[in-house]
């Protein structure tokens, strides 16, 4: 089974974009992460037997916004 989590990036000119991550928790199976961006420039990138912490991610995955160029970081983590 895989459980999809979605993280919003809100870049400083108003356009918004989508980190996604797909975690595989079936049991018995090896820890797998597969992120992707939804609405953002840049990279996807996949982690297996360990768990990716968010400077990685954003290392990476180098989101920038496609509306501005502006480059993308923890701090455009949008609160729920």
């Amino acid at each position: 089974m895989t459980t999809v989590t979605r993280t919003r990036l809100v870049c400083p000119c108003g356009h918004e974009g989508i980190i996604v991550m797909r975690e595989n928790d079936a049991p018995f199976s090896r820890q797998r992460e597969d992120y992707s961006l939804d609405g953002l420039n840049g990279s996807g990138f996949s982690v297996l037997d360990t768990f990716a912490k968010w400077d990685e991610v954003f290392l990476k995955m180098n989101p920038t916004c496609p509306k501005c160029g502006a480059k993308l970081n923890e701090a455009n983590i949008a609160n729920p």
